[in-house]
């Protein structure tokens, strides 16, 4: 009697974890408006957050055999409530406006900044409970709350260091990506910020250069310029047409797309517009090496096949860090939430 009670409290968690994994998933595709059928298990995002809830089913089973009181009903309970509510919370965050038009924090739109700090809770929530149950597991006694947020707070500082060093190795550079000359190619400029005046940023410029120097070497037949606007200023895509023109391009080579906000979204709108379906020739990213990993990860999420070409912009040691700190808090963003 005493088993088929351990186990009927342990299959209302793992049915509420189950069907939470699958929520999670269905909100990732149609935050990129993609239909679920398009999920795959092998994509990296889908990976971690399959481990992870693997991890903290595992624990309420080996909890649930060895009898251990360390972890009752009520924690279990009340740890689910909370990462769903931060859940339920960050999906209408997605559908619901609630930061207004105009506020910005770390040149990203407020709003989207709020759904990606919903998630990021939520995530930790999940990782804190997996956490408590292995602390307690291992030690064989009730965790202590302190320790195990700083537990917590260590992985989640180690999970991002490897993911810098990630970024800062996988090498998404020009010179290890074949490109082959073919006017069939099309070179696309990622969207970068544009400073006051309307004038291209050292970094914006940087890749327009470099999707010129590849038009000129007849490396591709055309070029992508892609980015909408913050507010009071011209759209990405329109500065940096300015740009090419000074530099003398012939603009009837030029595609400006000025309406997406991210690299996702820039990402998609060539999924929509150029993709591999109804494009013939290779389709050609261009942006910093810091960032192309990113840029590389979102389009295999998009099935959009591609090729990366770094520009020679460089930062200086604190401007680079930064970045790179950004671009792995960006990348975990998509991984486990396609935002």
């Amino acid at each position: 009697m005493a088993k088929k009670n351990k186990s009927t409290e342990l299959l209302f968690p793992s049915l509420l974890l189950l069907f939470q994994l699958s929520f999670l998933y269905f909100i990732k595709y149609m935050n990129q408006n993609l239909p679920i059928n398009n999920f795959s298990l092998l994509k990296t995002g889908n990976i971690i957050n399959f481990f992870l809830y693997s991890a903290v089913f595992a624990g309420l089973i080996f909890v649930a055999k060895r009898k251990s009181g360390f972890i009752n009903k009520k924690i279990q309970i009340t740890l689910l409530i909370l990462s769903w509510l931060l859940l339920i919370l960050a999906f209408i965050s997605t559908k619901i406006k609630i930061i207004s038009d105009g506020v910005y924090y770390l040149n990203q739109p407020g709003d989207k900044v709020l759904t990606g700090l919903l998630f990021l809770f939520f995530w930790l929530s999940l990782l804190y409970f997996v956490v408590y149950l292995w602390s307690g597991i291992i030690i064989s006694q009730k965790p202590k709350i302190i320790k195990t947020i700083l537990t917590t707070f260590i992985i989640v500082i180690m999970f991002f260091i490897i993911i810098i060093i990630y970024i800062d190795n996988v090498g998404y550079t020009s010179g290890r990506w074949v490109i082959k000359r073919s006017p069939k190619n099309i070179a696309v400029v990622l969207g970068a910020a544009v400073w006051s005046g309307n004038v291209p940023s050292p970094t914006l410029a940087a890749r327009v250069d470099k999707a010129l120097d590849l038009l000129d070497q007849g490396f591709v037949g055309k070029v992508v310029l892609t980015g909408g606007k913050a507010p009071g200023e011209l759209p990405e895509s329109e500065v940096a047409l300015e740009y090419a023109k000074v530099k003398g391009v012939d603009t009837s080579l030029i595609i400006i797309e000025k309406y997406t906000s991210s690299t996702t979204n820039q990402i998609q709108w060539l999924k929509n517009n150029i993709s591999n379906e109804n494009y013939s020739g290779e389709i050609i990213l261009i942006s910093d090496a810091y960032h192309l990993p990113r840029a590389i990860e979102i389009s295999k999420f998009f099935n959009l096949e591609v090729k990366v070409a770094e520009s020679t912009h460089k930062l200086n040691f604190k401007d680079l860090m930064y970045n790179k700190i950004r671009e792995s808090i960006a990348l975990f963003n998509f991984w486990n939430f396609a935002l």
